[in-house]
This record gives C-alpha cells, structure tokens and sequence, in this order.
C-alpha cells in the first residue's frame, strides 16, 4: 500500500520553478538585446543558486548533496530497476549537478563578457582579454547547452512521472507516493534559505543592481 508522503521543502520547490522562470527570463532578454533586464534577472538567479548551494549542504535531507549524489554504477542500477526514492533518484542526481554547474558557469562567464559595443560585464576590466574572449564565446555557447540540459531534464520528468513517480507534481506540493512503512525524514521550513536569497540579492544589488535599475528609469 502506498500513501503520500512529504519529501521536499519549499526551499527545493522554489528554486526548482524559479530556476525555470529566470532561465527563460535570461534567454528571451539575451535574445532580444534587453541587456539591463538580462543582467538584473542574472543577479537574481544567482542569488536563488548561491543560496541553493548552500541549503545543500546544511538544509532538509532530501535537499542535501549527499542524500543524491550516486555511483555511477547506483544510477544505472535505478534505470534498469526504477524503484520509490525519497528525494531526487540516482539517476537523476547526474543531471541536477549538470544544471547547477552550467548556470554557475554562464553566471560567472556573464561577469567578463563583453559585446565590444554597448555592455561590458563588470569584471571585464579585472581580467586579461584572452580571458574575456574566452568568457564571451562560452557565454555564447553555453545557453544553448543550457537550454538542451533543460529539455532533457523535462523529458525525463514527463516521463519518468508518466511510467513511475509523478515528480511534476511533486515539484508543485512536496510530496511523492511511498509505501507505508517507508519512513521519510521531516522537511525543514527553508526560512534561512529564502533569508540568504535575500542576502545574495541585496549584495548584489548594492553592487551592481542600483545602477541597472536606474539606467532602466532613463
């Protein structure tokens, strides 16, 4: 018999959608030219990750790193064999830490890219231009890897809750269907993450953000 049971916070539950949101925020501004929108919309997701990074190590047990991170072996084991995790599976771990990567990268490359006519990222004085050439070309490259990364994670969810675990759905109200007997670790509320989005975004704000709001009002 199997029941639902809660299995992530709120913390996960929002980064996971606005993660979404703001990629597809990024890429329509980046397309459309709307560079100080691009790069307030960049801050915020960085801060939304930076405070991600740091509820994985401390945060509920289905948030944590180490409840997901797998062998290589383990994963392919759950693909064969699919069977009721409580939190991200095995197989999918592989490609949480390709997304977190990826965004992390095209934050950092976005920081030293430049397009040698109207925006420089505010590093780019800081470093060489072997450096910001390197940094522009991946920027460029990698929101299309991003992107792909993106559409195949939707595609496994589609059908990963479609044959096994409506993980969709779960993303939305916490919970996922266990046996009864499957004891599943409490989740913590998440205020301290959503108090160091908070953080992230008024340091960044105070960095660069005040400037980008007011080039917006001209």
């Amino acid at each position: 018999m199997t029941v639902m049971k809660k299995v992530w916070d709120p913390a996960v539950r929002f980064f996971h959608w606005s993660q979404f949101i703001l990629l597809a925020g990024l890429w329509y501004t980046g397309t459309e030219g709307l560079m100080e929108w691009h790069q307030l919309l960049a801050y915020t997701l960085a801060a939304v990750l930076l405070a991600r990074i740091c509820w994985g190590f401390y945060g509920s047990q289905s948030a944590r790193f180490s409840q997901f991170a797998a062998s290589p072996l383990k994963a392919l084991r759950y693909l064969r064999r699919p069977e009721p995790v409580m939190g991200h599976n095995p197989a999918s771990s592989y490609m949480i830490f390709a997304l977190l990567l990826l965004v992390l990268l095209q934050f950092v490359s976005g920081l030293m890219t430049t397009d040698h006519i109207f925006t420089d990222g505010p590093l780019v004085r800081y470093v060489s231009s072997d450096v910001v050439s390197l940094a522009t070309r991946w920027h460029k490259l990698g929101i299309d890897i991003l992107l792909i990364a993106v559409a195949v994670h939707v595609v496994a969810a589609v059908w990963h809750s479609w044959r096994h675990h409506n993980v969709i759905l779960g993303m939305l109200h916490g919970k996922l269907s266990a046996p009864k007997d499957m004891g599943v670790p409490t989740p913590k509320a998440g205020w301290s993450y959503f108090i160091l989005v908070v953080l992230f975004w008024l340091a960044f704000y105070w960095w660069q953000g005040a400037d980008l709001i007011r080039m917006l009002s001209y």
